[in-house]
C-alpha cells in the first residue's frame, strides 16, 4: 500500500477523507481510493460497517461528504465507512459482468476486477481501517455500468456482500445488439439471475430516472432503462425475493443518468443501507413495484371521454432581424405552421435496389410500421435527454482513443442529415446525376465541434431538423419514388426519408451503449 501524502483532508466533525493507492496484480494497475471514515467526534468501534463504491473519483460530483455531514449530524445514520474505488480509461472493460462480456467485448475486465475487489481490495481495507469482514455488514453500490458491476458481484459473492445497491444500472447489458436478432432474454444480467439462486442473506436498493433515457426498444410507452430494472425486480421475485424486506424500488421522476440526480437521492440509499431503526422507518415508500399497461379498451375510465384531445400550439417559424440576431440562441425546437399537419403517406417501405446496401442497417432501425416523418419529428427529444445536464467537459470525452467525442457526434449528424435531405431535394426535382459521396472522419476532423458550446450545436440541429422536417413533408407519393444516383449508387428519396431517422437512431444506440456508462 502506498499512501497519497497530497491529500489527506481530516475533520474534527465532519467525516475524514483519506486517499491511498492500491496496486492490483489482477488489474496491472495501482487503484486509486477515497476512502471516507466516521467522524472523530463519534465514539471508536472495533470494527465498522462499510460501502464499497465503484467511481469513487466522483465523490465530489455527488457532493458524498456534505451528504455524510448532514446525515451525521441528524444522528440518522449509523457509523461506517466509504471506501470509493477509482475507475480509469479502462472502465466499460472492468465494469460489468463477470465472465460475461457483452456484444461488443466490453467488461472482458470484469473478472479480474471482481478478483481484485474480493482478493485485494476487501482484505486490504479490514485491515488497515477497522472494515468489518461481515458480509451482512459489506454494501456494494455503483452507478450506471458500475451498478451493474455491484450487482453482479453481490449476486454471486453473498460471502462477502449482503446488500447492493445500484443507480440508473445499466441492466440493458446484453450478448446481441438490437438490430442484430436481439431480443429480451439476450440481457445478461436477467439471465444470470434466472440461472442462479437468490441467497437468504440478499437486499437490494435499485433507483431508475424517468429520463434516464428516451429509447423504448419495444415502443410499449416505457423507457428501456425503467423495463430493464423491472424485468430483473421480477427475475428476483421469480427467485423468492421478498419485496416487502429485501428490496427497495426508487423511480426518481424527472431523474437523469446523471451524478446530479444521483446525489439528490443518496441520502435515501445511505439511510436504507446504514440507518438507524428511528431514521429508516421516516423513509419514503419506494414506488411499488408494478406495470402500468394502458389497454384502449380502459381508456374512458382513464380519460374523460367528454374532453376533446388538445392540439398542441404551434411555433411559427421566427427568422432573426439584424436587431436580435446578435448574441440571442435559436429556440430549442423549431416548428413550421405551414407543415404542422403533414399530407398522409403510405407506409410503403424502400425496397432493394432503392438504396445502397449499406443504409439497409439505418433503414431496418426505423420501425415497420411507424411513420418515418413521424419518428423525425419525436428524435430531438431523445437528442436533448442526451446532452442534459452535461458540462461541456463531459460532451468531449470519447469512449475510447481515437474515436470521436459527443459534441463531434451530434455535428456528424446534422452534417449528414444535411447531405441525405440535400440529396432528396435534388432526387425529388428529378435531377438524376451522380452526386458524390463525403468523407466523415474528415468532416469530423475540420469541424471545428469541440470550440462550441453545447447550446449552439443543439441549436443548429433543431434548426436543421426542423428545415428536414418541413423538406420531407413536401414530398408527394410520386416524388418519393423518383430517385437518383449518390457515392456511387441508387437512392431513391422514400429511402433517404427512412435514412435519415436510422442513421440517428444507430447514433443514438452508441451513445447509450458506449457513451453513457462512462460519463
Amino acid at each position: 500500500m502506498l499512501a497519497d501524502p497530497t491529500s489527506p483532508l481530516i475533520s474534527s466533525v465532519g467525516t475524514r477523507l483519506c486517499r491511498e493507492v492500491l496496486p492490483s496484480s489482477f488489474l496491472a494497475r495501482e487503484v486509486e481510493l477515497s476512502i471516507l471514515l466516521p467522524p472523530a467526534s463519534l465514539p471508536t468501534a472495533a470494527s465498522y460497517p462499510v460501502l464499497y463504491l465503484n467511481d469513487g473519483q466522483d465523490f465530489e460530483r455527488l457532493h458524498l461528504q456534505a451528504t455524510l455531514d448532514v446525515l451525521y449530524a441528524g444522528g440518522t445514520v449509523q457509523p461506517f465507512i466509504v471506501v470509493g474505488m477509482h475507475a480509469n480509461e479502462l472502465r466499460v472493460q472492468e465494469y460489468g459482468t463477470a465472465g460475461h462480456p457483452d456484444f461488443n467485448g466490453r467488461g472482458s475486465l470484469a473478472g479480474a476486477y471482481a478478483q481484485f475487489v474480493l482478493e485485494e481490495l476487501l482484505p486490504f481495507v479490514q485491515e488497515n481501517h477497522q472494515a468489518s469482514s461481515n458480509p451482512a455488514e459489506a454494501v456494494m453500490a455503483g452507478f450506471s455500468l458500475g451498478g451493474l458491476s455491484a450487482f453482479d458481484l453481490v449476486w454471486h459473492h453473498p460471502e462477502a456482500f449482503a446488500r447492493a445497491g445500484v443507480f440508473s444500472g445499466s441492466f440493458w447489458w446484453r450478448q446481441r445488439a438490437v438490430g442484430a436478432g436481439y431480443t429480451p432474454a439476450d440481457r445478461i444480467m436477467h439471465g444470470l439471475v434466472r440461472a442462479g439462486s437468490l441467497h437468504p442473506s440478499h437486499r437490494f436498493w435499485l433507483q431508475v430516472g424517468t429520463l434516464d433515457e428516451r429509447g423504448d426498444r419495444n415502443e410499449n410507452g416505457v423507457i428501456d432503462s425503467v423495463e430493464d430494472c423491472l424485468d430483473l425486480i421480477e427475475e428476483l421475485i421469480s427467485c423468492g425475493l421478498n419485496t416487502q424486506n429485501a428490496l427497495r424500488y426508487v423511480q426518481v421522476e424527472g431523474g437523469h443518468h446523471h451524478p446530479d440526480t444521483w446525489g439528490r437521492v443518496m441520502s435515501d440509499f445511505l439511510i436504507w443501507a446504514f440507518g438507524k431503526a428511528e431514521g429508516s422507518a421516516a423513509l419514503p415508500a419506494p414506488l411499488p413495484v408494478v406495470r402500468l399497461q394502458l389497454d384502449p379498451h380502459l381508456a374512458p375510465a382513464i380519460l374523460p371521454p367528454s374532453a376533446p384531445p388538445v392540439a398542441p400550439p404551434v411555433t411559427p417559424l421566427v427568422l432573426p432581424t439584424s436587431e436580435n440576431a446578435v448574441g440571442q440562441p435559436l429556440p430549442a425546437a423549431l416548428v413550421l405552421a405551414t407543415h404542422s399537419i403533414p399530407t398522409p403517406m403510405s407506409l410503403t417501405r424502400p425496397a432493394d435496389g432503392d438504396f445502397l446496401p449499406y443504409a439497409a442497417g439505418y433503414i431496418n432501425l426505423v420501425p415497420t410500421d411507424a411513420d418515418p416523418r413521424e419518428v423525425l419529428r419525436s428524435q430531438p427529444a431523445e437528442i436533448h435527454a442526451v446532452f442534459a445536464g452535461l458540462s461541456e467537459e463531459q460532451a468531449e470525452k470519447a469512449y475510447a482513443p481515437g474515436k470521436w467525442n459527443l459534441k463531434e457526434m451530434l455535428l456528424h449528424q446534422i452534417d449528414s442529415e444535411r447531405v441525405f435531405a440535400y440529396r432528396a431535394m435534388r432526387f425529388a426535382r428529378n435531377d438524376g446525376q451522380n452526386l458524390p459521396g463525403f468523407e466523415q472522419d474528415d468532416y469530423v476532423t475540420y469541424s471545428g465541434a469541440n470550440a462550441r458550446s453545447i447550446a449552439s450545436l443543439l441549436a443548429e440541429y433543431d434548426a436543421t431538423r426542423a428545415a428536414t422536417v418541413a423538406l420531407f413533408d413536401s414530398f408527394t407519393e410520386e416524388q418519393l419514388d423518383r430517385r437518383g444516383t449518390a457515392n456511387g449508387g441508387p437512392a431513391t428519396v422514400r429511402a433517404l426519408l427512412y435514412i435519415v431517422p436510422g442513421h440517428e437512431r444507430h447514433h443514438l444506440n452508441i451513445i447509450r451503449e458506449r457513451y453513457l456508462p462512462i460519463l
